[in-house]
């Protein structure tokens, strides 16, 4: 049997969901085009449309259409968790974290242990504000760094 509780990666998708919400967090009310967006985060346009869209479906965001128009958070960045962000884009991080690479039968200790890692990964992510995010992380590789501390 192999173990797998060393490495989690998060998806394209949610990565980039936390920097799109990131730039908006530090926008404050002014709405943000996706272009604009796009362009400071270095992420393609046409998937950011798509994440936008999702993040807007669990009322995370708000679009405003118009020539001042754009997307801006529809809750304070406190109020929003980065397990907000991983579940309003599909990305099931805390379902991964100790997943084993090959089934074995009867070791209820060891799925014990996978349960308690999953439990501790999916609190922390709750745990972790928008706010914080937008404090501590300026860059990709900051984001990926915090992204150890779950």
């Amino acid at each position: 049997m192999v173990l797998n509780i060393g490495t989690m990666r998060l998806t394209k998708k949610a990565e980039y969901a936390i920097r799109a919400m990131i730039a908006l967090g530090r926008a404050g009310d002014q709405p943000v085009t996706i272009q604009r967006i796009a362009t400071s985060q270095g992420l393609p346009k046409k998937f950011l449309e798509q994440i936008l869209l999702a993040l807007k479906a669990q009322g995370l965001v708000e679009s405003h259409a118009g020539p001042h128009g754009g997307y801006r958070l529809a809750r304070p960045t406190e109020s929003i968790s980065l397990a907000d962000i991983l579940n309003a884009v599909g990305d099931r991080l805390a379902s991964r974290a100790g997943k084993r690479s090959r089934s074995s039968t009867g070791s209820s200790t060891l799925e014990t242990l996978l349960e308690d890692i999953r439990r501790c990964v999916s609190a922390k992510t709750r745990q972790i504000s928008l706010a914080q995010l937008c404090e501590n992380s300026t860059t990709e590789k900051q984001v990926e760094e915090l992204m150890w501390y779950i």
